[in-house]
This record gives structure tokens, C-alpha cells and sequence, in this order.
């Protein structure tokens, strides 16, 4: 049997995988229509390797959380450090499930126009970005140093929102999903 504590490394290193490779495909999706011609061709392969790789992490993410969860000391959230991980990590994961959402919804299309473009590529991005930050404070956590060190971040402060504000996001989150979700006319 093996343990929540190996599990856990080896799904973080699945997710952080998955997502460092959806970044990096991303940002070659962003960065493509401006580079020579022979690049600019490869956006189509660009942006297939980026939405299977967020999916691919996306789905390896609640692994990783459970496991991360019951290797903790103690079993619970029982540090700032924690509770920001699971709030990198699960605003990473849904903004990745928007991301996907919006390429199912949209296909290619999402590449046709700069809007649309910058959008879906900051926020494939910035999922990145997120889980990259999530990884960082669980090197912080384990070892007492992380590959963010340099930038100084208050792992050990606890980012808490008001109760209304909450309740507004959670609010938004939904009607963005109904008009996902809704019919095409």
C-alpha cells in the first residue's frame, strides 16, 4: 500500500506537470500570431496540447488536494500556509474548468479575434500561475523553501474575504455558468 505522503508527490507532480505545459502552450497561443509565419501555423497543435494538458491536470487536481489533506499533521487545515493552498488551488481549478468550458463552448473560435484571444490565453495562463503558486507554498510547507522564495510572499497570512463578498462571487460564478450553459440561439 502506499502511503498519502508518497501519493501526494506523485499526483503535485502530475498537476504541476500538466499545468506548467498548458502554460507554456498557452503562451505560444498568445504569442503566435506574432511571430514568423512558419510559427504562426503551429496555433492549431498550440492550443490541442494546451487545453489536454489543463484537462489532464484538472483532473489529477482533486487527487492531489485529498492526499495533500489527509498528509497534512494533524490530518486538517491547521496552518495559514494550508488554508492559502487550498485557496490557490481551488481558484486555479476553477478558473481551468472556465477555460475549458469556454474552448468547448467556442472551439477555435476562441483563437479568431485579440479578445477573445488574450482572454482565454491570460486565464489558461493565469490557472498556471496559480497552481505554480500552490506548489510553492507546499515546498514552503514540507521543506521551508520554495523556487518563490525570491519574491518574498506572506504564505503565512490568511487571505479572507468578507461573508458578502463571498456570497457575490459564488453568485457571479453561478449566472456565468448559466450563460455558459445556456442554449445557442
Amino acid at each position: 500500500m502506499i502511503s498519502s505522503n508518497t501519493f501526494h508527490v506523485v499526483t503535485t507532480e502530475l498537476v504541476v506537470g500538466s499545468f506548467s505545459l498548458a502554460g507554456v502552450a498557452f503562451l505560444f497561443c498568445l504569442l503566435s500570431p506574432r511571430l514568423p509565419l512558419f510559427f504562426s501555423e503551429k496555433q492549431t497543435a498550440s492550443d490541442s496540447v494546451a487545453h489536454a494538458a489543463l484537462l489532464f491536470g484538472l483532473a489529477a487536481t482533486p487527487f492531489a488536494i485529498l492526499s495533500g489533506l489527509s498528509s497534512a499533521p494533524g490530518g486538517e487545515m491547521s496552518s495559514a500556509l494550508l488554508a492559502n493552498k487550498m485557496l490557490f488551488s481551488l481558484s486555479g481549478a476553477g478558473l481551468a474548468l472556465g477555460v475549458l468550458v469556454s474552448r468547448w463552448r467556442n472551439g477555435i473560435e476562441v483563437w479568431a479575434t485579440a479578445r477573445s484571444s488574450l482572454i482565454q490565453g491570460l486565464s489558461g495562463a493565469g490557472a498556471t500561475g496559480l497552481m505554480l503558486l500552490t506548489a510553492s507554498a507546499g515546498g514552503t510547507f514540507t521543506r521551508g523553501e520554495s523556487l518563490l522564495d525570491w519574491l518574498h510572499l506572506p504564505y503565512n497570512e490568511v487571505l479572507l474575504m468578507p461573508t458578502f463578498l463571498s456570497i457575490g462571487l459564488l453568485l457571479l460564478g453561478i449566472a456565468c455558468t448559466a450563460v455558459a450553459f445556456r442554449p445557442s440561439s
